[in-house]
């Protein structure tokens, strides 16, 4: 145990080097080993403009780690028998009625969770600028139910949040309480986790600010992300935890024994988690190509057998060629539960070793150049691993920082050589108006303002960008990464996003856009423009600033 210790403390210069790499402002650290908490640390500031640091107790939001709670969640109501993991969506919620005849008559509860529905992920329509939500909790099914089928159901496994949205909705129909209400009072309060929260609480002190990282490395301060307790996507993203609580929760699902045994049966009398020989379990390879070794998806987490890559659910692999092996070198073979966790400006990572009780946990409050928790963690995990064969992080992080700038500059100048200002445009006036997609629940509106052509979504003209010109009817809103900082928007690095190509009918007037905003889609989604549209949309205050969810009135 000592020698582990020391090589964990031996770490501390390397992790704040691949903090400021990545432009991480503050980061909590913290392993448990043979269960016993065996190592912490804390880099930078919670606040910086107070220059206040964090600590093991300051609370940060998980993202997608939120995703183990929710489907722990599920496993209680399983095991009172008020729901089967193979219930159908459409016998539990009767209002999911699927354009999929395949989807509305087969997926179950086990489909959507271990994300093998092959459904179009859509993020683009709940994120909205600000760190704000575009849509309401009422359209999660309404949404999902028209979701497009990129690939056959269950023959692939792709990353889908409104699958999460959907558990969220289960658990509060079949148990009658908010999903919130049910996480705290059936897991958090049984465990003691009492700097874990399901909603925004002001009051508390020891909280991580939000940040987004800018080109120079520096933060850019946000206000922290809108998802929670009865909001749209709460099941997905909406916990807040720090370390010493995730350490916990962690410890307490490794001490749970295996199903069917003695020990369990004396253990579940005490413990919160049940069922979890199906959480665990894995139900779908995450890697298109196949793995010699285990790479499953369960239901909130992923199970990987060293030697192997991690970092299934993070930011990185969009930064790299490919993901490292991990725990290169090892004698045997070895199993980790991991998952990261990402939402606008906080990253997060988590990783177990069941056979040995350990669990690494790192949060951090900025999205940064790279996914600094995720690389932060692999470290750890093989400090712990003492593998021969170590990977180099600070390489990693100083290559991946590198990619996910250069990877704006390379859209720039993809836009430029797209562009051809030879082409005929139309006058501005001709595509202003209001264009709704087929549910009428999201919609882009193109307006002039001083002769400049200029679109907002769902009406919020506080945030709006410039068209631009780029060829015939296609016009161009491309950002740049401290642009996307200063408005609270994810850096996508896929051109098309930004690019909105406007269609004409038969009479040569335009009457609908298509968005691109999903890489799965690559048609991209058509909005028509209403002439008539629904009722007013208004905004939808959630008592937090300006953070608002936005959709119509009803």
């Amino acid at each position: 145990m000592g020698e582990v210790v020391q090589r964990l403390r031996a770490l501390i210069p390397v992790i704040s080097e691949i903090c400021q790499i990545a432009g991480t402002p503050g980061a909590s650290i913290g392993v448990l080993h043979k269960d016993k908490v065996i190592f912490t640390h804390n880099y930078g500031y919670r606040d910086v403009s107070a220059r206040l640091p964090p600590d093991e107790n300051t609370i940060y939001y998980l993202g997608s780690l939120s995703k183990s709670f929710t489907a722990a969640s599920l496993g209680i109501l399983v095991d009172e028998g008020k729901l089967l993991w193979n219930d159908r969506i459409k016998d539990v919620l009767p209002n999911f009625r699927h354009v999929d005849e395949i989807i509305d008559k087969n997926a179950t509860v086990i489909d959507f969770l271990s994300h093998r529905t092959g459904l179009a992920p859509k993020d683009a329509l709940w994120m909205h600028e600000r760190v704000g939500i575009s849509l309401p909790r009422r359209e999660t099914l309404n949404v999902v139910c028209y979701l497009e089928t990129v690939f056959n159901f269950r023959s692939r496994w792709l990353y889908n949040n409104w699958g999460y949205a959907v558990a969220d909705l289960i658990i509060e129909h079949v148990s009658g309480s908010s999903w919130g209400d049910f996480l705290a009072r059936r897991i958090l309060k049984p465990l003691g986790l009492n700097h874990t929260l399901t909603r925004h609480e002001a009051e508390r002190d020891n909280i991580a600010q939000a940040y987004m990282t800018l080109s120079d490395g520096s933060p850019y301060h946000l206000p922290r992300p809108s998802v929670e307790n009865g909001t749209i996507m709460e099941g997905a993203a909406g916990v807040q935890s720090s370390v010493n609580n995730l350490l916990r929760y962690a410890q307490a699902i490794m001490d749970t024994p295996a199903e069917g045994t003695l020990e369990q049966h004396v253990s579940e009398l005490n413990s919160p988690f049940k069922q979890l020989q199906e959480i665990l379990k894995g139900h779908i390879d995450p890697s298109p190509e196949g793995s010699d070794r285990e790479q499953s998806y369960a239901l909130g987490w992923v199970r990987t057998a060293l030697p192997g890559p991690l970092g299934t659910c993070g930011l990185n692999p969009m930064y790299v060629e490919a993901m490292p092996i991990v725990g290169k070198g090892l004698n045997n073979s070895e199993l980790v539960l991991h998952h990261q966790g990402s939402i606008i400006d906080f990253l997060s990572s988590i990783y177990l070793i069941p056979r040995t009780h350990t669990a690494v946990v790192v949060l951090t409050n900025s999205l940064a150049k790279n996914d600094a928790a995720d690389w932060l963690g692999q470290l750890i995990l093989e400090a712990i691993l003492d593998n021969s064969d170590k990977n180099d992080y600070i390489e990693l992080a100083k290559a991946s920082a590198k990619t996910s700038m250069d990877l704006f500059s390379q859209m720039a100048y993809d836009l430029e050589r797209r562009r051809d200002s030879d082409t005929p445009k139309k006058s501005n006036s001709h595509y202003v108006g209001l264009y709704y997609n087929i549910l009428k629940d999201y919609y882009i509106e193109v307006f002039e303002e001083d002769q400049t052509l200029l679109m907002c979504h769902q009406g919020d003209r506080r945030q709006s960008y410039e068209l631009k010109h780029v060829r015939d009817d296609s016009y161009s809103w491309l950002l740049t990464r401290d642009e996307c900082a200063q408005r609270g928007v994810f850096p996508n690095t896929n051109l098309e996003f930004y690019i909105l190509t406007f269609g004409v009918d038969k009479n040569d007037k335009v009457d609908h856009v298509v968005w691109k905003h999903d890489p799965s889609v690559p048609g991209g989604e058509t909005f028509r423009q209403c002439l008539d549209p629904p009722a007013e949309q208004q905004v939808i205050g959630t008592e937090r600033g300006d953070q608002n969810v936005l959709g119509p009135k009803g």
